[in-house]
């Protein structure tokens, strides 16, 4: 009998079927460990605390009894859904899933990416990016409007102005937005108004004296220019708030490249044809 016992012992086959039944029993038991572990759900004190304090600050008051525990229950609801969304493998095939974690992730890397600029990394910025914080230039001038129909007419009425203000108006069209004067306008602000072509026009005619007729959105423009002053660049005690904001978003962007490059290097990445 024991002979014939280890003689099916040393048997290939029977080594095979005792090797596999020891396998389904390890993973049999590993898989229903992990699936107790991972169906068992703690809330601390700590989280508790949390919720509270999300409320309060919500609801600028603290949560009653009963408020506490619908808050609690939705934790644990939260807690099940994505214990069971991971068990199903949502979060390795659903996009949005994928999205939301990558947002996550890439808020965390928004912490540790956090910088704070020296005076002199914020002059060094500013002079090495002076279009991004030029002030625009601004100008005052007076206009008088013709429809599109009546750029002779407009003609005619520049012969006989004079180049001094004021003018009488009273006969001129008029419209209705927009006034007769505007003082100290940005470029932005007139380019807004009156249409691209027009700004640039007035910015380029001299002061002093009437010019036109210039061509707006809304038909012709005799224009009087009373001051024009130039577009600059500000000294960085008058922007320094906004030298710091474009340079804290510019060096965060570049920490948090950095950081991903890192991360990246530890992943095998391939591409292969669609079978």
């Amino acid at each position: 009998m024991k002979n014939t016992f280890l003689k099916i012992i040393r048997e290939p086959i029977s080594l095979f079927i005792i090797l596999g039944v020891l396998m389904y029993i390890i993973y049999y038991y590993s898989t229903t460990y992990y699936d107790q572990k991972n169906k068992r759900i703690t809330v601390t004190k700590s989280q508790i605390q949390v919720l509270k304090e999300t409320f309060t600050k919500t609801w600028n008051r603290e949560p009653t009894e009963k408020e506490l525990d619908a808050q609690i229950e939705n934790f644990i609801k939260d807690e099940i859904y994505y214990k069971e969304a991971v068990a199903l493998g949502l979060d390795r095939s659903d996009i949005s899933v994928k999205r939301r974690l990558r947002q996550i992730m890439e808020m965390m890397m928004d912490d540790m990416a956090t910088v704070y600029p020296s005076e002199d990394q914020l002059k060094t910025y500013l002079a090495e990016n002076p279009d991004k914080f030029r002030k625009d230039p601004v100008i005052s001038f007076r206009h008088i409007y013709f429809s599109s129909e009546n750029r002779d007419i407009a003609l005619e009425v520049l012969g006989k102005l004079k180049d001094t203000l004021p003018v009488d108006e009273s006969g001129f069209e008029g419209l209705a937005l927009i006034p007769n004067e505007l003082s100290k306008e940005s470029y932005r602000s007139v380019e807004r108004l009156f249409g691209k072509s027009f700004t640039e026009q007035v910015f380029n005619l001299e002061p002093g004296s009437w010019k036109g007729p210039v061509e707006s959105a809304y038909g012709y423009h005799l224009v009087y220019i009373s001051q024009v002053t130039d577009g600059y660049v500000p000294e960085l005690s008058e922007i320094w708030d906004e030298v710091e904001r474009e340079w804290s978003v510019e060096k965060k962007m570049q920490v948090k490249d950095q950081q991903f490059q890192k991360i990246k290097e530890r992943y095998t990445i391939s591409f292969v044809e669609n079978e």
